[in-house]
């Protein structure tokens, strides 16, 4: 009997983390869309040609070719259609693909929607839109996909002239001509069912060498003939399997002819999640970080780096050992990345030498001497050169459990105390922080000061409107936060 997927009902505490809201995100002005790329929460990176850095995150799409020292934003205004990137890919150096994601009201409930894919041959001068790839209800071969909710691209791979797309609840497709039309692919000989089949939720797909990769919810499968066959993978028929079957990224590590697995615990109370790799094309595989959650990897030569919600981690060894980098700390700004949500990690390679590039929940970060110091870039509105608000507090509402941390941005004009008073809507003092800020002589200066909204014993504030007062060289500012546990 044919079946009509309307939503797709798979879990969606498995979405929620791989697809956050960008909490600590503030749309920039005008003003500062060439200095710092767009969104804080950085969800995917892509290097192309060694040296051009492309960024998403919930809010647009920026590239940069110096090194960070200039940005150029792309917003959906410019790609066209809803939505912020949610994959990036490149067929061969110079035609950039994206997918894009958003948030849709149905059923009375918020949830993600696919807002389909673009593409750019000219460093995203312009575009072409492609629709999220859905079926027809008429569809009689297999259980038709016939909506963009819950039908997010994840991950995008090219393949020769073929564009392979792993699509959650639209599962695996290919195009062979661009996207004017798509192919529904399993790789287990099923007829396509995303509300039946976890092997038919896609969410991750790399080409590597004439191979295809794909990841999802029930394991890895290979092909080596273009996806005619293909060898699965999976947590149950391997002596040395992978970690877990629902595999939320892949990548290949050229240096070392390793493929590399984000692999999570799926519906086997045996699987962990963890680090999965294999040196030999997957007949077997090592399990390594066990007990994190990592979205993604970057390599130079054989350095691999683990971006994971647990922090940042770089193995020199081939995962033998791992350090975790220390927090990040701008040692010119004295921005700081707050959290240890990371999704995304690149490195670039130019006359100037390699740089580590790393997205976090918090912004974006990079590091030219293996962080030993770093440039920090966070998208916020500069009270400097608004003028009003003259200090404001964000992310608001803000989530103490969610985000770890509200900041209280304003600017500075020379080095000195910052106390913040916040109140209840009684106006009862519920906490204080207090910061000394030293700043370089000459000129204004934005800052910020974080508070983790907990009262001064500990204790976490209840939902509500708050107040805050920021004293700063003497001036007071007063201002407005909701706070939503």
């Amino acid at each position: 009997m044919k079946k009509l997927i309307v939503l797709l009902m798979f879990p969606l505490f498995i979405h929620a983390q791989l697809y956050r809201p960008q909490g600590f995100s503030l749309t920039v002005g005008a003003e500062d869309s060439l200095t710092r790329p767009r969104g804080n929460g950085i969800v995917d990176m892509l290097v192309q040609r060694d040296s051009i850095l492309w960024t998403a995150s919930g809010f647009g799409l920026s590239v940069t070719s110096n090194g960070g020292n200039g940005w150029k934003v792309f917003t959906s205004r410019e790609y066209g259609g809803k939505g912020g990137p949610s994959a990036l890919a490149l067929m061969g150096d110079s035609t950039i693909w994206i997918a894009t994601a958003f948030d849709t009201l149905a059923r009375e409930e918020e949830l993600p929607a696919g807002g389909g894919l673009r593409f750019s041959s000219d460093l995203g001068q312009t575009w072409t839109r492609i629709p999220q790839p859905i079926d027809s209800k008429d569809e009689q071969e297999y259980s038709p996909t016939t909506t963009v909710i819950q039908n997010i691209t994840f991950d995008i791979a090219v393949l020769d002239t073929t564009v392979w797309i792993a699509s959650f609840g639209g599962g695996l497709r290919r195009s062979d001509d661009r996207g004017a039309s798509w192919q529904v692919v399993t790789t287990d000989g099923l007829p396509f069912s995303a509300l039946q089949h976890l092997n038919h939720r896609a969410f991750s797909v790399i080409s590597e060498n004439g191979n295809l990769w794909v990841g999802t919810a029930q394991g890895i499968s290979k092909s080596s003939d273009g996806g005619q066959t293909w060898r699965r993978f999976t947590h149950q028929n391997q002596d040395f399997p992978i970690s877990g079957n629902f595999v939320v990224a892949l990548a290949w590590q050229e240096y070392t002819n390793t493929i590399w697995a984000a692999t999570i615990e799926a519906v086997d109370t045996s699987e962990v999640r963890a680090v999965s790799k294999s040196v030999n094309g997957g007949e077997t595989w090592e399990v390594m970080l066990e007990g994190t959650f990592p979205h993604n990897f970057a390599f130079d030569d054989s350095l691999v780096y683990v971006a994971a919600d647990e922090g940042l981690f770089v193995s020199a060894d081939g995962g033998e050992n791992w350090f975790e980098l220390p927090p990040v700390i701008d040692g010119q700004t004295g921005e700081e990345i707050l959290t240890k949500i990371h999704y995304s990690a690149a490195v670039t390679r130019s006359s100037n030498g390699k740089r580590l590039w790393v997205g976090s929940a918090d912004g974006l970060a990079s590091t030219a001497d293996n962080g030993n110091s770093w440039t920090v870039y966070r998208s916020f509105i500069s009270t400097r050169k608004a003028g009003v608000p003259a200090a404001y507090a964000y992310p608001s509402p803000f989530s103490p459990s969610r985000h770890d941390y509200i900041r209280f941005q304003f600017d500075i004009k020379k080095a000195g105390d910052v106390v913040v008073d916040i109140y209840d809507f009684a106006l009862d003092k519920v906490a204080t922080v207090r910061e000394k800020e030293q700043v370089p002589s000459g000129g204004s200066f934005d800052r910020s000061v974080k508070w983790d909204g907990r009262r001064e014993d500990g204790s976490t504030v209840a939902s509500g409107v708050y107040f805050f007062r920021l004293k700063v060289n003497g001036k007071v500012h007063w201002g407005k936060l909701v706070i939503i546990n």
